[in-house]
């Protein structure tokens, strides 16, 4: 045996024995996924959408939480919150304790992705389908304290579950588990309810094929649901904001969504296509030896397939309903898409690699690296981003005159208002106008909420508009006018000046004063 060959044939048998040893596969994985989120949460300031989770959480009583999600600004079921509190009450009021049940969530997706296609393919076959999210825009809701984590969670539990039960491993509790496990994401996030559709889909083809209808699985279903009655009254509220969401949903957010999705995976993809060439070739020329090991089958059932591809359907489903039904649509509410797009995935390159353990596991650690550098990518971007909070104060703090500062866009309200130092801090404030915003903007939830949700709830400086700007003040007006901004144009239109004092990347401070007859700076805005 040439060395070539012998070299070729250790990799092979090392694969083989790393196929057999999932525990050790898993706990190297899971080690990587620990250690690569907690960090990327540690370094990570809480945005404006975590930032609502933070006040809302952290109210006295469930009953508060309540009646503030009963204003409608904030559109999510209680039991995220309470999910978030019992985090809150276990490991501290800090950043990364807000995103721990996310973290997990994202993890138990993780490792159902493993369970499932390794059932149906082969422990590295199952690596590829827990790699793949990785790679993919999904990833970031893995620390994000919001509920997607959780809705990923408990999409793919629900699918392991759905398995286990037509697979009648354990069938008693698998049907329960799939009850709760779905109901989970309904109660996580109303659109979580789409999750049902890719089970059902999947039941239905089941159905189909056996003739025979399982009704314990179709009960499951039909028992998760049962939750959103008891949310109609929230559910009711957050209609209120559908008319003038601001992400109304246009056709062109389903191929906007696929592509936003995946586009960090395309190397991933093109080096499965490459090895599948490639590992091909070489055993053509000998370069394995012809008496090894025959792979394991790849045998996926039809009825799990037609889950899968439900699950890539649900981006469709959502925005068929958001156009006809709710008014509102953003990529994050069909974000558990990615479970079907990685099952899929890993059952093709299980296939287009023979099912082979060495190709399989050479494709998920080239995917571990590249996961490794989207990271470092991501650090690199932050750590030198002027749009922080900190550049935000710094900018703030150059400024000579005490005067108030107004935030330009709700972003940067609730920022200032988090982040800045007590003594800042007292001089921010936001006007809001939902009459303005509207015609403006063609939506005002986010300024309707200032007023029904940040104001009372929060404890923050909102203001009228119309009746601070009538007293002629003179401020600073600190943000991104570009960004969910009306009040620029609106400044001009009634006759202030604006003459800019800073700036640094997106973020502006202008000094604003009542505009003077014939005299204008040349740094006014135009």
């Amino acid at each position: 045996m040439s060395g070539r060959k012998f070299e070729a044939r250790r990799l092979e048998r090392l694969a083989d024995e790393l196929e057999k040893r999932n525990g050790l596969m898993l706990s190297v994985f899971f080690a990587l996924y620990a250690l690569v989120t907690y960090y990327s949460s540690r370094r990570k300031f809480m945005w404006n959408d975590e930032l609502y989770t933070y006040y809302i959480a952290r109210l006295p009583a469930m009953s508060d939480v309540w009646n503030a999600l009963m204003t409608g600004g904030e559109q999510l079921p209680p039991f995220f919150y309470v999910v978030t509190r019992s985090a809150i009450g276990f490991f501290g009021d800090s950043g990364h304790a807000f995103r721990l049940p996310e973290m997990l969530g994202f993890a138990v997706m993780l490792l159902c992705l493993f369970i499932f296609a390794a059932r149906r393919a082969s422990n590295c076959a199952g690596l590829l389908a827990a790699t793949f999210p990785l790679v993919t825009f999904a990833y970031f809701y893995a620390y994000e304290a919001r509920p997607y984590g959780l809705v990923l969670g408990f999409a793919a539990l629900s699918l392991f579950c759905w398995q286990s039960a037509t697979m009648n491993v354990r069938r008693p509790f698998s049907l329960i588990a799939l009850t709760l496990s779905l109901s989970g994401a309904l109660c996580s996030h109303y659109y979580g309810v789409f999750v049902v559709f890719p089970i059902a889909l999947g039941e239905a083809v089941r159905t189909l094929f056996n003739k025979k209808i399982d009704k314990p699985v179709w009960l499951a279903c039909a028992a998760a649901v049962a939750p959103l009655f008891l949310h109609l009254p929230l559910i009711a509220r957050a209609r209120g904001y559908a008319g003038a969401f601001w992400a109304p949903p246009v056709w062109m957010n389903i191929a906007n969504f696929y592509f936003n999705l995946l586009y960090m995976s395309v190397l991933p993809l093109l080096f499965l296509i490459l090895l599948a060439w490639g590992y091909k070739a070489a055993r053509a020329r000998g370069a394995f030896a012809r008496h090894d090991r025959a792979p394991a089958e790849i045998n996926v059932p039809a009825h799990e397939l037609a889950a899968a591809i439900g699950f890539m359907l649900i981006p469709v489903i959502c925005v068929v309903l958001a156009k006809t039904v709710t008014g509102a649509f953003t990529d994050r509410y069909a974000v558990s898409a990615i479970i079907g797009v990685s099952l899929l995935f890993a059952f093709a390159g299980a296939k287009l690699l023979g099912n082979r353990a060495l190709p399989l596991a050479a494709l998920a650690i080239f995917m571990a690296a590249w996961f490794g550098l989207l990271v470092f990518n991501e650090t690199w971007k932050a750590s030198t981003s002027t749009a922080t909070p900190e550049s935000k104060i710094a900018l703030l703090r150059n400024l000579e005159d005490d005067l108030p500062i107004i935030a330009a866009d709700p972003y940067t309200f609730i920022e200032l208002e988090h982040y800045a130092p007590p003594e800042l801090r007292a001089r921010v404030a936001y006007l809001a106008d939902p009459e303005i915003a509207l015609r403006r903007l063609k939506h005002n939830s986010i300024e309707r909420g200032q007023g029904d949700l940040i104001k009372p709830w929060f404890k923050m400086n909102v203001m009228d508009y119309r009746s601070y700007i009538a007293g002629r003040p003179r401020f600073f007006l600190c943000g991104d006018p570009g960004f969910f901004s009306w009040i620029v144009p609106q400044l001009k239109e009634d006759g202030m000046k604006l003459e800019l004092r800073e700036m640094e990347g997106k973020t502006l401070v202008f000094l604003v004063e009542p505009a003077e007859v014939g005299r204008f700076s040349r740094r006014e805005l135009k």
